[in-house]
């Protein structure tokens, strides 16, 4: 049966195919107009072809089970996201080849995620003429992945947003966000607790502004950038290293003046009315030699019983590297304390690479600011 739109198709691939003969013809054998001309004369009449067979999707017969039965009378896939979502994530892949492997990798994930629930959305829903029932099958496939996945990223989320926002703000403020958030967080599952018929789209609606709200303070807060002393902290390096030297440093505010009764020490340090000296097990007085051990960790307990603020340093040699072309960088090897104030304590941990013998200048115990005070460390 020649229906309607295959009678189109026909006519377009008749013309194709004489348009095809004529270029051929008018250009003394030339093939490349020819051909395409050609080839689309051959896609008109198959597409005509299908047209024919499935007679446009019209059901002539009267029988009404012939009606219900044919393709024009399903009904037909909901509208979906996936394929946003597929273009998006093809959009992070293309991004990521040009600009960061990261942002590759999670274009790589997000198309994988996207295409297997497009693929499973379009299955699910051909699978009978139910629709709740095809909701059904789809969620006895996908919630097993899609839940602990969606929860783990929700919580990264959430955890990533308020640590940024933490960040920001003072450290005075902090505790009063912190308090407020808690304290709304539990009152919202209060209400919701106390009055059963709430409907859950408001719930989720709820839920769903709060935490588009948090994301975005987030967002802000991460371009923004850390609070002032944070970066200034960050630029300085006062994470990575400890001053040892007299001046007080950002690392001594708030250090610790005390040591647990568990710590193993192996020797202690005692200054006191500008005289230091150490007590070592087994051995009887003061002492101002100390024996610690090579290539394991050794602990020294540091108690400062003078009027003013002070600091224990350990010099335990120095490292050479060679950095090529015969240049050489020395690096000097030392632990300390953070300033202790008066009758308190600090412990502080090294590890000796190598025996005093094999040292140039020797090892030392010191304390900045106080002259004439030194403790021998003898390294076997």
């Amino acid at each position: 049966m020649i229906t309607t739109s295959s009678k189109l198709f026909y006519g377009l691939g008749t013309g194709a195919l004489v348009g095809a003969i004529v270029w051929f013809i008018a250009n003394d054998g030339g093939s490349l107009g020819s051909v395409a001309l050609l080839f689309l004369g051959i896609a008109a009449i198959f597409l005509g072809s299908i047209a024919s067979f499935t007679r446009d999707g019209h059901v002539l017969s009267t029988d009404t089970a012939s009606h219900a039965s044919s393709g024009a009378a399903q009904r037909g896939v909901r509208n979906s996201l996936w394929p946003l979502g597929t273009a998006i994530a093809t959009g992070f892949v293309v991004v990521g080849l040009i600009s960061s492997p990261g942002i590759f990798k999670v274009g790589i994930g997000l198309l994988i995620a996207m295409l297997g629930e497009w693929m499973i959305q379009n299955w699910s829903e051909r699978g009978s003429g139910d629709a709740g029932y095809n909701e059904k099958i789809r969620d006895y496939v996908v919630h097993p992945l899609e839940l602990p996945v969606g929860g783990a990223l929700l919580l990264a989320v959430i955890v990533l947003s308020f640590s940024r926002i933490m960040l920001a703000i003072s450290h005075q403020a902090g505790p009063l966000v912190f308090a407020v958030a808690g304290a709304l967080i539990l009152a919202f599952g209060t209400l919701v607790g106390f009055r059963r018929s709430v409907n859950p789209r408001v719930v989720g609606a709820i839920c769903a502004v709060a935490l588009t709200g948090l994301a975005g303070v987030g967002v802000a807060t991460a371009l923004d950038g850390e609070r002032e002393e944070l970066t200034k902290a960050s630029e300085e390096d006062h994470f990575a290293h400890r001053p040892c030297g007299e001046e007080e440093e950002e690392a001594d505010e708030d250090a610790s003046r005390s040591v647990s009764a568990k710590s193993s020490v192996q020797a202690t340090v005692i200054l006191e009315g500008g005289v230091l000296f150490a007590e070592v097990d087994g051995w009887e007085g003061p002492q101002q030699s100390i024996t610690l051990q090579r290539s394991n960790p050794s602990t020294v307990l540091f108690i400062n019983r003078d009027d003013e603020a002070h600091r224990m340093v350990i010099d335990y040699g120095k490292v050479v590297e060679d950095l090529g072309g015969g240049v050489e960088r020395e690096t000097k090897l030392e632990a300390c304390t953070s300033k202790v104030e008066k009758d308190g304590q600090q412990a502080v941990t090294l590890t000796v690479p190598k025996p005093s013998i094999a040292s140039d200048e020797p090892y030392k115990i010191t304390v900045p600011g106080v002259e004439g005070t030194e403790i021998e460390v003898v390294v076997p």
